[in-house]
């Protein structure tokens, strides 16, 4: 039998006397248990949010990215590019042209992020569920359309009923500008019409434009070359293996970036942002263990003729130590878990009904997102553990001290 932790189980059950220290004892395991099930909620609404986001990256942007480190713009050899596609799990490659121009339409104006894409972006029916009026082309009898985002098409007050008035798109013309001539050949213009409206999320919406391929190029005069190839790959497919397979093809002169390195800062933030939180809710939940320390500190001065009488049957300074950190344990980890299977309830509720709301008109989604990790529950366990292991030394070491005086 481990007599400690038998005589820390009484002093922890005990009802009849020291009430006032059993109720200190109590106050600090609830205490303990708020402290936990907030951290808990508040990392499952953190580990919520990423996935939010990156599910939300998944709806426009491509498996796997294909960029240049030291140019912009750049071209890859047809032979690599059938070298790709041969690639067992890669669906399509989508050459991508990007750039900024100025949108102009009746007596509007806005800077919108132009890209060009060719036959292929259709083909895989990229952001066709995200179009929400309209229709999925870019080109129709000779002329050239565009899906424009809604916030770009509400704003600039574009119409589907207006087929004789186009939106031009200017452009500044680098080859003009580096000869210090300014003229009407110092920018570059283009028309299309729009085609469908689509609706991803705010940022895309606002500024979004997709147009034809030939159609971008002949607006930034990039002479053929692209900003990117954007390649989409078959369900089930490890995007790590081609990502490593594509290296070996291109080489260390471009970068080859997954779904979550196309957004890395983001992605980054929103860690280093649940890191500080964990430590903001650890430093409080340290500063709630004065409670704790005070009930074990009144549990030595209360139990002083019981440690006396412990002292006369034997038992040891080790023995004593351990009983009082054993009392400390036992009041923090029933709050632990307390706290753990009320915030795993509430957790689960909140994924399950929604019943906490973002209060956001029009949000993509209606109540706070919620995902829960087994690694979160480790780590608070070890904080909870951290600071019970420091908050009952003293106290135990005073009760030995107590104890053993002669």
């Amino acid at each position: 039998m481990n007599f400690p932790l038998f005589i820390a189980k009484r002093y922890f059950g005990s009802s009849v006397k020291a009430r006032f220290i059993t109720l200190i004892s109590r106050i600090s395991m609830v205490g303990v248990g708020v402290e936990v099930m907030a951290l808990i909620l508040i990392l499952s609404v953190f580990n919520g949010l990423e996935d939010f986001q990156k599910g939300l990256f998944k709806t426009f942007d491509p498996d796997l990215k294909i960029i240049a480190k030291n140019t912009p713009r750049f071209s890859i050899s047809e032979e690599k590019l059938k070298q790709i596609k041969a690639l067992s799990g890669v669906t399509f490659i989508n050459p991508v042209l990007e750039d900024q121009a100025l949108l102009r339409f009746g007596k509007k104006q806005v800077v919108a992020s132009f890209k060009g894409v060719d036959d292929s972006f259709l083909l895989a029916n990229r952001l066709k569920k995200q179009v929400v009026e309209g229709d999925y082309f870019l080109k129709s009898e000779g002329h050239s359309f565009a899906l424009v985002g809604i916030g770009v098409f509400l704003n600039m007050g574009m119409s589907f009923e207006n087929v004789v008035e186009p939106i031009e798109a200017w452009y500044p013309n680098h080859q003009s500008l580096r000869k210090f001539s300014i003229n009407e050949e110092a920018i570059r213009s283009n028309i299309f019409y729009p085609a469908g409206v689509l609706e991803v999320e705010q940022t895309f919406d606002n500024q979004t434009v997709i147009v034809p391929l030939d159609w971008m190029n002949d607006l930034v005069g990039a002479e053929n070359k692209l900003s990117g190839y954007e390649i989409m790959l078959a369900n089930g497919v490890d995007e790590k293996t081609i990502q490593q397979q594509i290296k070996q093809i291109l080489g260390n002169t471009f970068s080859i970036q997954t779904r979550d390195e196309q957004h890395a800062m983001l992605l980054k933030a929103i860690k280093i942002e649940k890191l500080f939180v964990f430590l903001i809710m650890a430093f409080v939940m340290g500063i709630a263990s004065f409670t704790l320390f005070y009930s074990l500190s009144l549990l030595v001065i209360e139990k002083r003729k019981d440690l006396r009488t412990l002292l006369a049957i034997g038992i040891s300074r080790s023995q004593l130590f351990k009983t009082i950190m054993w009392v400390g344990f036992l009041i923090c980890f029933s709050g632990a878990i307390l706290g753990m299977v009320f915030g795993f309830v509430f957790a689960w509720a909140q994924q399950t009904f929604g019943i906490i709301g973002l209060g956001i008109p029009n949000a993509l989604i209606d109540a706070y997102p919620i995902k829960m990790e087994l690694m979160d529950f480790v780590w608070t366990s070890l904080v909870v553990l951290t600071i019970t292991t420091l908050a009952s030394i003293i106290p135990a070491r005073k009760a030995v001290e107590m104890t053993f005086k002669q």
